[in-house]
């Protein structure tokens, strides 16, 4: 039997990613040869809603312009990749798929940011950081290949200095029926670890996190949407069937089967 590991690290590898990526954005008109961060936007977001979620995520919760950041569960390094060039953050990446964390280096040295991040292979349940070593960590659709929640946050916590922020997007458990499969972080329920919003909010309380809101309500793109209008999307990562994916997490989210959160808590002082 497999382990849980090497079953979500199985799930997102595609072996030949650097070559889809190329051959998606010559596909969409642009250069490969000449990248920039605005031109990986359009497919180096993996969560739901791309890049106009990871914009809004990060307008939420206040990330402060020049922080440490940690992108826990970083995939190809997008999100990074945005806060370092947008906010100027220095950011440490982590991601237990090895071709996502290799395909992250080498985009980011291409697109010249390598001195501002970092990326390694490693698990959001045992962080190879010193305690208090950010000021935000970010997660965002990382937490439902996570079985065991109670280690992740507890790790967030550990990692982040007082009054520390803590932000990930989820898609949680719904009340009406089990999500439809296969979705884009799991094509069967086995590696799929969802809970209810109020479990996600209770473990997160009971690690020590405090002014914990879900602020999916007011956010104007959730995790489990489309990717934005005229962008490549997630496809050259995440497989060619990931358009039907997409589409049964918005049905799932429709019909009550799914919630979209999206979190902002803080260790306290």
């Amino acid at each position: 039997m497999k382990s849980e590991t090497n079953s979500v690290v199985d799930h997102y590898t595609r072996n030949n990613l650097m070559e889809r990526i190329r051959e998606a954005l010559s596909s969409a008109g642009h250069d490969s040869d000449i990248l920039t961060v605005s031109m990986l936007s359009e497919l180096d977001h993996l969560h739901g809603g791309g890049l106009t979620t990871t914009e809004v995520q990060a307008e939420l919760a206040q990330i402060p312009f020049g922080c440490q950041v940690l992108d826990a569960g970083c995939g190809i390094g997008g999100p990074s990749r945005y806060l370092a060039d947008t906010y100027g953050c220095q950011v440490s990446a982590i991601d237990l798929t090895p071709e996502f964390v290799e395909v992250a280096h080498q985009l980011n040295e291409q697109v010249g940011l390598d001195d501002k991040i970092t990326v390694t292979v490693g698990s959001v349940t045992e962080l190879p950081y010193e305690d208090h070593s950010f000021d935000v960590v970010l997660s965002q659709n990382v937490s439902m290949n996570v079985a065991d929640k109670t280690k992740m946050f507890s790790e967030a916590f550990r990692v982040l200095k007082p009054r520390g922020i803590f932000t990930f997007s989820h898609l949680a458990d719904g009340p009406n029926a089990p999500p439809i499969y296969p979705l884009p972080w799991a094509l069967t329920p086995d590696v799929s670890f969802l809970e209810t919003p109020q479990k996600i909010i209770d473990v997160l309380s009971a690690a020590g996190f405090v002014e914990i809101e879900d602020k999916a309500s007011v956010a104007s793109s959730k995790p489990g949407g489309p990717p934005p209008s005229g962008t490549i999307g997630g496809a050259p990562a995440m497989g060619d069937d990931m358009p039907a994916r997409i589409q049964n997490s918005i049905q799932s989210n429709q019909e009550g089967r799914l919630i979209p959160m999206m979190v902002v808590a803080r260790r306290p002082s």
